[in-house]
């Protein structure tokens, strides 16, 4: 750990060696200067499409995804997702090893930004990365501790780092005060502004301290809406009082604690600004964030590719950013289409240096200049100019921080029929777990755990959305148990045949007279929709350890520690 720990801090740019000129913005052209400012999506496996955009230096880096899990849906199961994920891995590690190899044919040789929204909870991409789970911002912030959000963020700084990735999309610091809010939820550390920023603070100062620079998002908060900004423009009509106390005001902490960057949000504020969406606000990143908050760092969009802003042309959205204020554009095309998003990156290269000709520049070339240079400032403290530290295969300590996280918040909700602990006379367990399949082995754990513990337990994965044979599995299995266990998975919305069986299981442990008890796996809002259940566990995100928690929380070898980090409707 002390070897990690000693690279990671030369990585981050202590005795840095560099060539003055490819830190300093005069050595670039302007259309190399717009270049550093354009970071497009790229996905495993296809970096490809965007090999002559990174030759030419027409981009500052890219924000990794893949296909598998949102174009593709991969049959998994827990016999194979373990080689699934290591698969994805390898394609992971390609992708870094190519597109930095190009970035060192460049002109100037100027190293990639690489970043990762590196998530739990509702977000799985992290795992088709091949990268291990996280556990999400709101199991963290049920532990109530500080020290157990910054050591599972250090510990993530130190994943990111070993894929050759360098730069954290996250974390989160939304305020998510809509229980019906479809796209936050599990991703906030809660409903609280001072809360959510004190644990966002905590984390960006365990990224920072590791050599992983932050952005944290959505700017000035996703948390209000009702709709998903991926797919549609979220309006949130709270007044600028309200706005500033329940979510604005959350990102002041992280502010404080020098977060190197600020990603917009995809929203309209009408009290601050009713014409424009954050990302295109001035009056939202430079009054307010730069102005009244006092942020001196790099401003990030959300990718400029989502449905809050479809339907502009590239031109237009570059122009639209720029004026806002915006340093970094994750200026993305369409993900079936990948080759035509490559071109996005000189498009905007050709449009600054075209309106720069005319005596009436739309987008000020000293505003491009003073954003680059900011983020080749960025590149330089990273260390990314020497030459980078060779991989380390030491524990990070991912484990042990997802253990503890854990340990310290799974929450007990209510427990009415005095379930917990289980009788000792109940020895057939009968499990029902409505999931993703991406969770495979975690959910696994669960019965693993509790088979290892000499119970017999009869275990039924069903998908998100359950088919006549689920049913059938589900009902088979809870005849003759002991104890009913439902695990339920809500997303952006309830699933309505999962939320009917679970109904009908609930309603046949009762009639039998056998204890039953509800985990809701993934958002804890889903809770309010099952009063009738008198046990209730909330895990927040089904990692492994979560459902080993959960597992001994049952038996009676370990206590509850969780608290609900947001108040139930």
């Amino acid at each position: 750990m002390k070897k990690v720990l000693f690279l990671l801090c030369l990585m981050w740019g202590i005795g840095s060696v560099y060539a003055a000129e490819t830190a300093d913005v005069s050595a670039l052209s302007l259309r190399e200067q717009v270049g550093q400012t354009i970071m497009p999506r790229i996905m495993i496996g296809q970096q490809k499409d965007f090999k002559k955009a990174v030759l030419n230096g027409e981009v500052t880096g890219f924000f990794i995804k893949a296909n598998e899990g949102l174009l593709i849906h991969p049959k998994l199961n827990f016999k194979n997702q373990a080689r699934f994920i290591a698969k994805q891995r390898k394609k992971l590690l390609k992708t870094i090893r190519d597109l930095n190899k190009w970035a060192a044919k460049s002109p100037h040789q100027i190293p990639l930004l690489l970043a990762i929204d590196y998530e739990g909870g509702t977000v799985t991409s992290p795992m088709f990365l091949g990268l291990k789970q996280m556990p999400s911002n709101m199991l963290l912030a049920a532990s109530g501790d500080e020290a157990v959000v910054a050591d599972m963020y250090a510990a993530q700084a130190r994943e990111i780092l070993l894929t050759g990735a360098n730069t954290a999309l996250g974390p989160v610091t939304d305020v998510n005060s809509n229980p019906a809010n479809p796209i936050i939820q599990t991703r906030s550390f809660g409903d609280n502004a001072a809360q959510v920023g004190k644990f966002s603070a905590a984390a960006v100062r365990a990224l920072q301290q590791q050599g992983v620079p932050a952005f944290v998002k959505h700017f000035p908060g996703h948390g209000d809406t009702a709709v998903d900004s991926h797919y549609e423009q979220p309006v949130t009509s709270l007044s600028e009082e309200d706005l500033w106390n329940t979510h604005v005001s959350a990102f002041q902490a992280p502010v404080d604690a020098g977060v190197a960057g600020v990603m917009s949000a995809h929203v309209v504020y009408p009290a601050l600004d009713a014409d424009n969406p954050a990302s295109f606000s001035s009056n939202i990143l430079n009054g307010l964030l730069r102005g009244k908050m006092g942020f001196d760092g790099l401003i990030a969009t959300d990718g400029l590719d989502m449905g809050a802003v479809k339907g502009l042309q590239v031109e237009e959205i570059v122009r639209r950013a720029y004026q806002a204020g915006n340093d970094i554009l994750l200026l993305s095309g369409d993900v079936r289409d990948m080759k035509t998003a490559s071109t996005y990156p000189k498009r905007a290269a050709d449009y600054v240096v075209q309106t720069n000709a005319s005596e009436r520049p739309e987008v000020s070339a000293e505003q491009i200049r003073k954003s680059a240079q900011k983020v080749l400032d960025l590149k330089r403290r990273l260390g990314l100019f020497s030459k980078p530290a060779a991989a380390n295969t030491a524990d990070t300590g991912f484990e042990q921080a997802s253990r503890r996280a854990a340990e310290k918040g799974v929450t007990l909700v209510r427990d009415t029929a005095k379930n917990i602990p289980l009788a000792k006379d109940a020895q057939n367990v009968c499990a029902v777990f409505f999931a993703d399949n991406i969770f495979s082995l975690q959910l696994k754990a669960f019965s693993d755990y509790l088979a290892q513990r000499g119970k017999t337990v009869q275990a039924v994965y069903a998908p998100l959305t359950p088919s006549q044979a689920d049913e059938q599995a589900a009902e088979r299995c809870l005849a003759g148990a002991d104890v009913a266990v439902v695990g339920t998975s809500r997303t952006s919305a309830m699933n309505e045949k999962q939320y009917a069986l679970v109904q009908k299981l609930l309603a046949q442990a009762q009639q039998a007279a056998v204890p039953a008890v509800l985990i809701s796996l993934l958002n804890p809002y889903e809770i309010a929709l099952y009063p009738q259940a008198q046990t209730v566990l909330a895990l927040y995100g089904p990692t492994r350890y979560a459902m080993q928690t959960a597992a001994r929380i049952l038996l009676g070898e370990a206590p509850a520690q969780g608290k609900l980090p947001i108040s139930l409707p």
